[in-house]
Formats: structure tokens, sequence, C-alpha cells
């Protein structure tokens, strides 16, 4: 049994803006707003960190439970994804009639 390896518990890279995170998705739930609602915030402000740290602080700041907050991530982390792409391609296009062509 002294062989097994435990995992270790990740530390935020940013310990300050975790705890802006979590607290900002504990605002959001006492304001009414959805488990979902305070998710996306959680995930808007720890975009440079891994996934079990935004996990963990969907469970802290969203309440989400530790089954729940996979699906969370993914759905979340999709959409954005999508809109990351969408204002990529808008933001060329947009590029493109900014140019005079040569006349």
């Amino acid at each position: 049994m002294d062989n097994v390896d435990t995992p270790e518990i990740q530390s935020p890279a940013n310990q300050a803006q975790y705890d802006a995170a979590i607290a900002k998705g504990k605002e959001i739930l006492s304001a009414g707003g959805s488990k979902a609602d305070a998710a996306r915030a959680i995930y808007a402000m720890l975009l440079d960190e891994t996934r079990e740290i935004v996990l963990r602080a969907f469970m802290e700041g969203a309440t989400v439970t530790e089954k729940g907050s996979p699906t969370y991530f993914y759905n979340i982390s999709r959409k954005f994804k999508r809109e990351q792409a969408k204002a990529k391609v808008q933001a060329k296009s947009k590029k493109r009639d900014l140019t005079v062509p040569d006349a």
C-alpha cells in the first residue's frame, strides 16, 4: 500500500483570481442567478487555469456537484470556443471590408 501514489491537489496559478471567481459565483447565486450563470462567470475569470481548478471552482462558487461540474465545464467551454471562433471569423471579414482595393 505504500507504493500507491495519491493525487496531488493542485493549487491555482493565481490564487487571488481564483478567490475572486468563487466570490463572483456566490454573488450571482445570491442575486437569484442560476448555477449555470455563476459557472459561466467563473469560467470566464479562470481561462488560464487547469480543468481541475475550474471544476473545483464550480463546486465552491456555483454549488455544482462533483459529478455535475464536468458537464458544466464541457458545455461552457464548448460554447466559449464556438463564440471565440465566430468572433475571429467576424474580425477577419471586418478587416477585409476595411481594405481599399487599388483603383
